[in-house]
């Protein structure tokens, strides 16, 4: 899932090594074993972390910028970021920097999808923890896990951690720590002091797709889906010119020789596996792609569609990630109707007065300050886009047709 950059290269998204490139793991730091966290240094990294928020980055540079803080708090020879599908918890990207090396991805990607392991991220998320060890999961144990086996120590990687980063029940991404196979294994306190600072990271995460949001909202997306065709093998057969396109949307940096991007691969194995799969990502130009992968026969042949995601399949997550309640996602939805405080206390149960205290919260989280202002950030932000490439809301999108 994570891939190391080649030697000598700077840290970027979306790299990795080639096939005639040395897959043994090279640390980027000293080999000594670190020092347990300190309460100072978890502080500290807090206050780097919050002065990320106040700097507005994208999501990629948020995680370039957490990778060179990580490390402060506790001792990694790779940090990785990853953005994750809320609605499937496939990887839909990320920034990588010393993690797998790219001739062990194809495995590593059979166990993540096709296998069970030690915390892969819906076993995480479904025991409600925020970060473990792989050590700490096996008992020490490693040789219990398919990815310490096969993958991890194959390319000389030792203990690996992974923390998740949610606000409240949405995952919308997480942190991959490495260490060497030299290296001492992750301790219970180190895995403690990433699971503290989490939340503030999810934070800063969340509000970078929000901003990203608003800045993709001129960029224009192919019209047509896209159709890649995949024989049994996993090898690609034929893509349509608008799969073409689509290809380059997803990967940072376009290139004629670029490998298919790591979302592809991904709904690729888990469709050979369980028959299909369907995750929701970002272009690079920040907007929403849906990416279906179905397969077309016995043997294993897979074909993907990639499309702009509608925006019924998109506002829930939308005004979630501005942080709102449910009862002040519904209230922001009757405004959109055109519904006065008293109308829509009437629809809710509650009185106008109460309409007012979840509006003024409605309007702190979206920065806005009026009702028009409301419905100028969700059209212009998060409507115009789609309307202009032809989608249209359905009747069971998030802001549907209602009976009022």
């Amino acid at each position: 899932m994570t891939l190391v950059p080649p030697s000598g290269s700077a840290r970027s998204p979306e790299v990795g090594v080639s096939a005639v490139e040395a897959v043994r793991y090279q640390s980027p730091v000293t080999r000594t074993n670190p020092a347990p966290p300190s309460g100072s240094a978890l502080r500290r990294a807090h206050a780097r972390i919050a002065r990320l928020g106040r700097e507005s980055p994208d999501p990629m540079t948020l995680f370039a910028r957490v990778a060179d803080i990580v490390p402060t708090v506790v001792g990694a020879d790779g940090v990785c970021g990853l953005t994750l599908d809320p609605a499937t918890l496939l990887h839909t990207g990320g920034f990588h920097h010393g993690g797998v090396p790219h001739t062990h991805l194809p495995r590593l990607l059979q166990i993540e999808y096709g296998e069970e392991d030690v915390n892969q991220f819906p076993a995480l998320v479904k025991a409600g923890g925020t970060a473990a060890g792989l050590w700490q999961a096996t008992r020490h144990r490693p040789h219990c896990s398919s990815r310490y086996r096969d993958v991890y120590r194959p390319a000389g990687m030792g203990d690996e951690m992974r923390v998740l980063l949610r606000t409240g029940h949405t995952v919308w991404g997480a942190l991959v720590l490495h260490r060497g196979g030299d290296r001492a294994p992750f301790g219970d306190d180190e895995v403690a002091a990433l699971a503290a600072l989490a939340p503030a990271v999810a934070q800063v995460l969340r509000g970078a797709y929000l901003r990203h949001d608003a800045a993709a909202a001129d960029c224009e997306l192919p019209t047509a889906p896209g159709l890649l065709m995949f024989h049994p093998g996993g090898e690609l057969d034929r893509v349509t010119p608008a799969g073409h396109q689509w290809l380059e949307q997803l990967v940072a940096a376009p290139a004629e020789s670029a490998p298919l991007p790591q979302p592809v691969l991904h709904a690729l194995s888990r469709a050979r596996t369980a028959g299909d799969a369907s995750l929701r990502m970002r272009s690079r130009t920040g907007l929403w792609v849906s990416l279906t992968a179905t397969r077309t026969d016995a043997d294993g042949g897979v074909a993907v569609m990639i499309q702009p995601s509608s925006p019924e399949h998109v506002i829930g997550i939308l005004m979630d990630a501005y942080g709102l309640t449910l009862r002040e996602q519904q209230v922001a939805q009757l405004v959109t109707y055109g519904m006065s405080d008293t109308d829509i206390g009437r629809r809710l149960g509650i009185s106008p007065h109460t309409v007012r205290d979840h509006l003024k919260k409605v309007f702190d989280k979206t920065a806005t300050n009026s009702r028009g202002r409301l419905l100028q950030l969700l059209y212009f932000s998060h409507y115009q886009p789609d309307i202009e490439t032809g989608r249209t809301m359905g009747r069971h999108g998030w802001f549907r047709t209602a009976q009022v």
